[in-house]
């Protein structure tokens, strides 16, 4: 038989996700919605208030047959404010949220490579300057939520190897949580991403889905029955790391021909520096993935050469994971995603080649431009129980 304590605080819980998003509800309905009985309900509701997490919000409508309005209560966006952050290879950006997981405001700083100390310890004054400017008093902070470039272990909330900024076995959560002194959540930042996907992307209502990150690296966040798959150790969906070229690249991590080093941004302007110089052309100096792509488009042939290798190997891969997990969707994130027909016609073309036509499925380009943040935000306000 469950434990009474347990039963309150999961319907607690429940109750909390139903407010969350905004809407005022009489005791009456938020009983039709959850199916609890309207003592237990009036019960919950009335601790709510007390905590100030739900508020009152004026009178409902009266019933069709009459009778007396009900008392409305909603969600208190100030009852508590969270705190976002992602740890990427280039900059490090924090967001300071609201108890609805509304972002209030945002900063960043470049990030420390080869020194996850001094990475940490920047951020103090970055949050409690976004936290200032939004009007959070820091004691409103209940919990922080990070998204770190790495593999990382979310149980014990290490990184275990973040090879593109040279980070080895990092304590990320014991030392967020010292600095801050609230609860902490470390995630991988494809899984964060792919949270965010299922959230405000394409991923919402989609019950299977994989969303990769083409960025400094590559990663997928894996969702299965609508719930983020993270393996064994945290590392489930290290796509980036599977061999797709058998004569390819060194990678980071120590193999050769992983999908990073094709597919990832450095990789794609390596590529293009590689072509350009043989051609002699403008773009073997280029530094920016923009440049590489919007040359593609003009037709420039190392920037075309250099895409197209790279959608090939994102098709092979992403027909590996068709045929492994039989996705309804896969979503590719990052700029390299917008690059049109030069990337999307060689993926698609190496997807065939790569899958079972039986488990093909829908392929998109993620609209969100901040996925690994916005996940953030999300890890912080639903991993951490208010």
């Amino acid at each position: 038989m469950a434990d009474p304590r347990t039963v309150r605080q999961l319907n607690r819980q429940h109750l909390l996700e139903l407010f969350g998003d905004g809407l005022p509800r009489s005791r009456a309905e938020v009983a039709r919605a959850t199916g609890l009985t309207k003592p237990s309900v009036a019960s919950i509701v009335d601790g709510l208030l007390d905590e100030e997490l739900l508020i009152p919000a004026g009178v409902g409508e009266a019933g069709v047959v009459g009778g007396r309005k009900p008392n409305l209560v909603v969600f208190n966006p100030d009852a508590r404010a969270y705190v976002g952050v992602h740890l990427g290879v280039h900059r490090s950006s924090v967001a300071v949220a609201d108890a609805l997981g509304r972002t209030l405001v945002q900063a960043t700083v470049p990030s420390a490579v080869g020194d996850p100390a001094a990475g940490v310890r920047q951020l103090g004054p970055l949050v409690r300057g976004a936290a200032e400017q939004a009007g959070v008093p820091a004691d409103r902070i209940a919990s922080v939520g990070v998204s770190v470039a790495g593999l990382v272990d979310h149980r014990s909330g290490h990184c275990l190897l973040a090879p593109n900024l040279d980070w080895h076995d990092v304590p990320l959560r014991e030392w967020v949580e010292e600095l801050f002194g609230v609860p902490a959540v470390i995630y991988n930042e494809a899984h964060a991403g792919a949270l965010a996907e299922q959230r405000f992307g394409w991923g919402d209502g989609v019950a299977n889905f994989v969303r990769i990150m083409v960025s400094a690296g590559i990663g997928a966040g894996v969702v299965l029955d609508s719930r983020l798959f993270s393996g064994a150790a945290g590392i489930g969906g290290e796509i980036g790391h599977c061999r797709v070229e058998d004569d390819g690249r060194p990678c980071a991590c120590g193999n050769i021909g992983c999908l990073e080093s094709v597919a990832s941004q450095p990789a794609i302007l390596q590529s293009a520096h590689e072509a350009a110089e043989a051609a002699a052309t403008d773009l073997a100096s280029t530094r920016d993935i923009d440049d590489v792509l919007a040359a593609a488009a003009r037709g420039d042939t190392a920037a075309v050469a250099a895409v197209e290798r790279a959608g090939t190997a994102l098709g092979r891969g992403i027909g590996y994971l068709l045929n492994v997990l039989n996705p309804d969707l896969v979503v590719l994130g990052g700029a390299v995603a917008g690059a049109g027909d030069v990337l999307w016609r060689p993926l698609e073309q190496a997807v065939r080649r790569s899958s079972l036509s039986q488990s093909a499925c829908r392929l998109a380009a993620s609209s969100l431009t901040n996925a690994e943040l916005d996940g953030a935000v999300l890890l912080a306000r639903d991993n951490v129980a208010l």
